[in-house]
This record gives structure tokens, sequence and C-alpha cells, in this order.
């Protein structure tokens, strides 16, 4: 009697665990900025009995109901989105004790001598350098070398920025620092005095094409 008491038993939990399971799927996804621990982290809230979730490199199945490998989806795209796509402009300027003008750099003259106190102000170089969010660039046009990365985007709303890390290094002096601020917005981002007594000052200028996000390396 209590052999066959074990034995309903046992068939009873056999039965719900394939309860549990019935209309699950197994769903594949690729990450692109979370490690698989900060993943599952993210994502065992969302996995109930009879799902899993497991994962190998950058790829990361799980097995779950429909409704709620949507879900994981969804929260996946909201944390581990692909990587954006920017395009910096960059104006690396020479300030010193000198009365020319210089009409390349007109638009960011005024905000200059808000910031500075420089006599004169001239364009050195201008660039423009395509970055992929968290992937480092670097990009040299004759005496003037800049490099750095793209840290973080938040592409759209209220709350639109780009920050970028960056370094530039001419023939008079250097400059690095790190800078946040809405897209299309003209960032200054530091000077260094050099030898001369002037500076090196960089501005960049970075935008976002919304169709090239997640786009590779340029």
């Amino acid at each position: 009697m209590k052999t066959t008491t074990i034995a309903v038993l046992a068939a009873a939990l056999l039965a719900a665990g394939c309860d549990s399971q019935r209309g699950m799927v197994v769903r594949t996804y690729e990450l692109h900025r979370l490690g698989y621990p900060e993943a599952e982290t993210l994502l065992t809230p969302y996995i109930s009995e009879g799902g899993f979730i497991s994962g190998k490199g950058r790829l990361l199945t799980v097995r779950e109901r429909p409704d709620r490998l949507d879900s994981i989806a969804v929260v996946l795209k909201r944390y581990d989105g692909a990587p954006q796509a920017v395009t910096l402009h960059f104006q690396v300027i020479e300030a010193g004790d000198f009365a020319q003008g210089d009409s390349a750099i007109a638009r960011v003259e005024a905000p200059l001598r808000e910031l500075f106190r420089y006599r004169g102000y001239r364009l050195l170089n201008a660039m423009t350098v395509r970055a992929v969010e968290g992937v480092p660039f670097a990009h040299q046009e004759k005496d003037v070398r800049v490099t750095g990365a793209v840290r973080a985007v938040t592409p759209s709303g209220p709350d639109a920025a780009v920050t970028v890390e960056v370094a530039v290094t001419t023939a008079d002096g250097s400059v690095s620092t790190a800078v946040s601020g809405a897209p299309g917005k003209t960032l200054l981002i530091g000077s260094q005095t050099h030898g001369g007594g002037g500076a090196v000052i960089l501005a960049v200028r970075p935008t976002i094409d919304p169709a090239a996000r997640g786009a590779g390396p340029p």
C-alpha cells in the first residue's frame, strides 16, 4: 500500500512538472553590451517554474512561454541595445595672443570668448570621425591626432545625450577630457596651455544616425 501511494505521488509531481512546461518554447537572443552573468541576474525574475536560461559567448538561450519571452525581449532592448553609431565633428582650435579672427570657427567663437580669455582663436584642423559606442577610435590628419571612445549614448527623449572621452595632440600642445551633451550640440571640452602662452581647444559636435543603430565599426 505504501509503495502504491509513493508511486501515485511521483506520477502527480511528474504531471505537474509537465503542466508547468506546457506551451513553453525556446528562443535565443544575441547580447551586445551585457555579459551572461549580468543578463542572467537581470532576467531571472522573468523565468518561471519549468523555464530555464543559459548562455554561451554572446548568445543567450531562454525557455519560457511566448508572452514572457516577449517581455524578456523588451527588457534586453532597454538594457542591452545594440551599440549606437555616432558621427563626431571635431574642430581643433589654437588660442593665443594674436588679433586676427577665423571665419571657420565663427559659430563657436562667442562661447570660446565666454569660457576662455585669449585674444584670438584660429582653426588648426577640422575632421569628421565615425565612431561606434564602446569601440575606441583613432584618427590623424597631418600633425593632429584624435583618440578616444564614445562611452554612452541616449539617442532620443528629453535626456538624449552623448558621452565622449577624447584626447587630441598637436605640435603645440594636447588636451584630454570627457564630456557629455545633447546630440547636435557643439561641446568645448577643455584647453591645455602650451609653451607659447596659448592653448589648444577642442570643439566636438556629435550627431546620431538612427538608421545606423547597431552598425559595426567604420
